[in-house]
């Protein structure tokens, strides 16, 4: 099998993401991977990845318990990590074959995001639907509950004009669910015109807010 390689793809703060691939076959391998690709991009010997009970990636200190997180699709891994603080990534890989992005969106998203996406054009519709897909993976992996409660959450109708933007980086306040982030979203050539889209997501909670709760 062809050695894994790693890019830096995204960063948001002192949040870095790595894109490695091909991806390994096998949690375990995958993990360690990742954690190769992540000490090399942020120069940190003592980054070491394990998982919790609940299987969530985590660090050993000294770095923050939450600040990793892993996505993997198809030979593709996506890697986020950061030392002081929580991190979501994710990694989706665009479906050409019947996805409808203004039904999923009318579904999934805020009434203000499925509204806007109704009026786009078919390939800027996907293209955004996609973009505010991995965002809110990502966001939501923070507070450790992903998808589970639905994606309406965060609203970002106020900023679809800045995440069309490869790298660009949106803080958001706090919701219902989720800390105040900051968010970052990138778009990549993917095989068979399928094109990969990877976002990363730092909590921007204040340390001393972060020690007293």
């Amino acid at each position: 099998m062809t050695a894994p390689r790693f890019e830096v793809v995204l960063r948001v703060a002192d949040a870095v993401a790595v894109l490695v691939r091909p991806a390994p076959d096998g949690r375990m391998e995958r993990d360690r991977a990742a954690q190769a690709a992540l000490r090399s991009a942020a120069q940190r010997d003592d980054l070491v990845i394990y998982r919790r009970p609940s299987d969530r990636p985590a660090l050993n200190p000294p770095l923050h318990e939450l600040g990793v997180s892993l996505s993997h699709r198809a030979d593709l891994l996506l890697a986020g990590f950061s030392p002081d603080a929580a991190v979501g990534a994710d990694i989706e890989i665009e479906d050409n074959n019947g996805f409808d992005p203004i039904a999923f969106a009318a579904d999934h998203y805020s009434k203000g995001e499925a509204a806007i996406i109704a009026g786009l054009d078919s390939g800027t519709a996907r293209e955004i639907c996609y973009r505010l897909w991995v965002i809110k993976e990502a966001a939501l992996k923070i507070g450790g509950r992903g998808i589970f409660d639905g994606l309406d959450e965060p609203d970002l109708a106020k900023h679809l004009d800045l995440i069309r933007i490869d790298g660009a980086s949106v803080n958001l306040e706090a919701g219902s669910r989720l800390p105040p982030i900051a968010v970052s979203v990138i778009r990549l050539a993917g095989p068979a015109d399928r094109p990969i889209y990877c976002a990363l997501a730092r909590d921007l909670t204040p340390k001393a807010q972060m020690a007293i709760a």
